[in-house]
C-alpha cells in the first residue's frame, strides 16, 4: 500500500486551521493514498499564502491599512519577504539574501470592493521553488467566501483547488475544497474536504493509479479510514486515538502499528 502524507488541502485548511487559530499541527498529517510527490510543497505554499487573503476577506471585506514591514523569513517558501499594503493591494516581494539584492519574484493581491474579490498571482524565480508560479482568487458570497487556486510547481505538475468557506455562527466555520495533482507524465489524483462545524473532517481521495481512500476525523484528530487499490492485503483499515497512535489492519489479517501518525 502506498500512502502520503498530506500536509494541508487546499488552501481551505489552512485558511480554516488559522481561523480557528489551531496552528499547523494534526491534521497536517493524515494520510492520502497516492504517489504524488508534491504535498509538503503544497503544503509549504499554502502555508505562506492562506493566512493573510483568505482570514482577512473571509472575515470582513474592506480597504487595507496602508504599511510596509520586512524583510523577514519565510520559512516554508525559503525565502525573505518585504509586505507592501495599500488601500487595495497587498504585495509580497521575495528576495534571495536578507539584504534585498537578489529578487526572488513576488505574490500580489488585490481587492475589487464592488465584485468582492480578492484575486492574486504569484511568481517564483530563485530558491527551491524557482519556477512556481500561480494565480488566487477568492469572492465573499453567501455569509461566506468561495474561490479558486491554481499552481504549477517547478516539476510542472499542476495543482488546482476550488473552495468554499462559509461562517456558520459562533464563530464556527464550515467549508469543502476539492484539490487535483497532475503530474507532467499523466498521473493524477483528486482529494475532496470536508471540514464541519464541530470541527471535524472528512477526506477522500483517488487517483489515476486506481488508490482510493476515505478518513474521517473527529475534532480531536483521532480517526477512522479505509484505503483500496490493487496491491495485496487491501482494502485495510485505519484507526488512530487524538495523539496519532493507532494501527493498520489489512485484508489477510496484518496488523501493523504506528505512532505519532508515523504510517508505513
Amino acid at each position: 500500500m502506498k500512502t502520503k502524507k498530506l500536509g494541508l488541502v487546499c488552501l481551505l485548511l489552512g485558511a480554516l486551521l488559522a481561523i480557528q487559530g489551531c496552528g499547523g499541527g494534526g491534521s497536517g498529517s493524515m494520510p492520502v493514498v497516492g504517489t504524488a510527490p508534491n504535498s509538503q510543497t503544497n503544503a509549504n505554499i499554502a502555508k505562506h499564502l492562506s493566512g493573510f487573503p483568505t482570514v482577512l476577506a473571509g472575515q470582513r471585506f474592506m480597504t487595507f491599512t496602508s504599511f510596509s514591514s520586512g524583510p523577514h523569513f519565510s520559512t516554508p517558501l525559503g525565502l525573505w519577504v518585504v509586505n507592501t499594503v495599500t488601500a487595495t493591494t497587498f504585495t509580497e516581494t521575495f528576495y534571495v539574501d536578507q539584504a534585498e539584492t537578489q529578487p526572488a519574484g513576488s505574490a500580489t493581491y488585490t481587492l475589487d470592493l464592488s465584485t468582492k474579490t480578492l484575486s492574486g498571482t504569484i511568481s517564483i524565480t530563485q530558491g527551491k521553488y524557482a519556477g512556481l508560479s500561480g494565480t488566487y482568487s477568492q469572492t465573499v458570497a453567501n455569509n461566506g467566501t468561495v474561490g479558486t487556486y491554481n499552481f504549477t510547481l517547478p516539476s510542472g505538475t499542476i495543482v488546482s483547488c476550488q473552495f468554499s468557506i462559509v461562517a456558520l455562527g459562533g464563530g464556527n466555520f464550515g467549508g469543502t475544497a476539492t484539490e487535483t495533482v497532475t503530474q507532467p507524465g499523466g498521473y493524477s489524483e483528486t482529494v475532496n474536504f470536508v471540514y464541519k462545524a464541530d470541527k471535524s473532517m472528512t477526506i477522500t481521495a483517488s487517483d489515476t493509479n486506481g488508490y482510493s481512500s476515505v478518513f474521517k476525523i473527529a475534532s480531536d484528530f483521532s480517526g477512522t479510514g479505509t484505503v483500496a487499490g490493487p496491491d495485496p492485503g487491501l482494502p485495510a483499515t485505519v484507526t488512530w486515538n487524538s495523539v496519532g497512535t493507532g494501527q493498520i489492519k489489512f485484508a489477510n489479517g496484518l496488523v501493523v502499528p504506528f505512532t505519532n501518525w508515523q504510517f508505513p
